[in-house]
């Protein structure tokens, strides 16, 4: 799935409703397919309730928040129709997340807060409301398009991305902000265009690593039979698992955009990508697999003491991943 193709699935609607336990995950619901944003798939605990779940502070810190999430209430300056239900703007979102959630860790893209590059009011503005609510700018998510990608097949485009992103960078580290995350437009990195990958990610992450900003990039699917010929026959997160090793770069797991066919596929993806893990992942579910038997892996097996961050799509589903995820640490 594309970050910007972020689908609600049918499948949360479907969900039997279930109360947070301590006791793993309930049984499996019907899912939907398999990376979908708001998918509740495997592992889905209760999508009711309003506030912070009842469970210790330590849990409620692993847990962070896509701003993506939320994109159905957030007010659009270019939508010249909003919906009825469109009426938070970035400023709101921090005390949301606290009232709604008792999570205090935030992930935004870099398009709902694109003002960041041209108004300092505005950075000033929004670190007041993140530090008056005692909240912690985790990520943000750089989309930059086909040409200023470190994929490009030009020069020129993959410096735009990398001075792009050093921008984005100092941004970051205004906020606070100890990670972004680019889009390394996976279909366009192949072997004839990894040398320049490498070279225009580790430029990004050499120019981060002294700000104490991490440059990181996440998986993106299974890729078509063509484009795994394109790159030699690997699955495509090994492929990025090695070009992130060459670049000294960081990797974002998205459990659903591994292409995992089942829960062992799913583990494997996490274990190989452990070592250049950023801190935080991105958490979907899928029929395929459990999605608390992957957050059980990583926090008991591996030993990951880093951020869960929920991707799914309205308060709905993102209850239920939430109940999920602390229903498992």
């Amino acid at each position: 799935m594309r970050r910007r193709d972020f689908l609600a699935s049918a499948a949360v609607g479907a969900a039997s409703v279930v109360g947070l336990t301590a006791q793993g995950t309930p049984a499996p619901a019907p899912g939907g397919r398999q990376g979908g944003a708001g998918d509740q798939g495997r592992g889905g605990a209760g999508g009711r309730g309003r506030g912070p779940a009842p469970v210790a502070p330590a849990k409620l810190a692993r847990v962070s928040l896509m701003t993506l999430d939320f994109n159905a209430y957030l007010k659009n300056p270019n939508n010249q129709n909003p919906t009825p239900e469109q009426t938070l703007t970035p400023f709101d979102l921090p005390k949301m997340y606290v009232e709604m959630y008792g999570v205090h860790n935030i992930e935004y893209q870099h398009t709902t807060i694109v003002q960041s590059e041209t108004d300092p009011a505005f950075i000033k503005e929004l670190k007041a409301k993140l530090d008056e609510n005692q909240m912690t700018m985790t990520q943000i998510n750089l989309e930059f398009g086909n040409v200023q990608s470190i994929s490009y097949a030009e020069a020129p485009g993959r410096q735009q991305a990398v001075e792009h992103v050093k921008q984005w960078i100092d941004i970051a580290a205004q906020y606070g902000c100890p990670r972004v995350m680019i889009n390394q437009q996976q279909n366009q990195l192949t072997k004839e265009t990894r040398e320049g990958a490498v070279a225009a990610m580790k430029a990004m992450a050499d120019y981060g690593r002294p700000k104490n900003v991490k440059v990181s990039a996440e998986t993106r699917g299974v890729g078509t039979p063509e484009y795994i010929q394109q790159i030699g026959g690997v699955k495509p997160w090994e492929f990025m698992r090695d070009v992130f090793k060459d670049a000294g770069a960081n990797s974002n797991v998205d459990i659903g955009n591994v292409g995992a066919m089942n829960q062992q596929e799913l583990h494997d993806c996490i274990k190989g990508m452990f070592k250049t893990s950023s801190g935080n992942m991105h958490i979907k579910s899928s029929p395929n697999w459990d999605i608390g038997a992957a957050i059980r892996y990583t926090n008991n097996t591996l030993g990951y003491k880093g951020l869960y961050s929920i991707e799914v799509n309205t308060h709905q589903a993102v209850r239920i991943v939430y109940n999920t995820i602390l229903a498992n640490l």
